[in-house]
Order: C-alpha cells, then sequence, then structure tokens
C-alpha cells in the first residue's frame, strides 16, 4: 500500500496495520529471549559519545561503567527495549535493544580500602 493510500484511510478512521519492512532472523516481541534485572551490562557507544565531535579510532566502543536493567518494554512484533541504571542512580537518556548491549559476567570494585573516604 502506498503512503497516500495509507493517509487516505486513515482519514476515513480506518484501521491500518503496518508491516515490517525488514524481516527478523531471529524471536522478536513476547517470543525473544530477554535479559533479567540481575543481569550486568554494558551499553554501545554512539560517534563521538563520550569525546566531542567525530568518532577516533582510539575511542572506547562500549561504556567505560557497567550498568543494571532498570526497565524493559515489549510489544509485539517489536524488538524488546531495555532502560539502564547505574549504581549512583545515573543513567543513560535512550533505550537500548539486546544487540546494543554486553552482559558483564563478573564485576569487580576496587578494594573498600580505596573507596573509603577520610
Amino acid at each position: 500500500m502506498s503512503p497516500n493510500e495509507a493517509v487516505k484511510k486513515a482519514l476515513k478512521g480506518e484501521k491500518i496495520i503496518a508491516k515490517p519492512a525488514v524481516k527478523h532472523k531471529r524471536p522478536i516481541g513476547f517470543d525473544e529471549p530477554r535479559l533479567s534485572y540481575k543481569d550486568f551490562v554494558r551499553y554501545l557507544l554512539k560517534s563521538g559519545e563520550l569525546e566531542f565531535g567525530n568518532r577516533r579510532i582510539t575511542d572506547m566502543n562500549w561504556s567505560p561503567k557497567v550498568y543494571r536493567i532498570k526497565e524493559s518494554l515489549i510489544q509485539k512484533n517489536q524488538p524488546v527495549l531495555y532502560w539502564l541504571m547505574g549504581e549512583n542512580g545515573d543513567s543513560p537518556e535512550r533505550s537500548f535493544v539486546r544487540e546494543q548491549l554486553m552482559i558483564v559476567k563478573e564485576v569487580e570494585y576496587p578494594p573498600k580500602w580505596i573507596l573509603k573516604q577520610n
């Protein structure tokens, strides 16, 4: 259906169901395996997200901090979206799909004497 036909039908009050432009090669929506709220993850950085300007070859690919999953959104025929939360309550402002997240198996924190304030 062309966009013009869709607009005409929408103006008449008819229901339009959009088909995805790309067929997914994996299960999505309710069938997609989901990450747990207990998982530690890093997210894939956009170009120039940590540095200003264009991406450099020395820029990091993954976020320097480790986050936990704060919230997830599951919709029919859509990939699951995840929102992240850091230790201090800070979080990135955007959501992520599973392919943009890297699960961190072991999180090693510095010794307590380093974290201790005088």
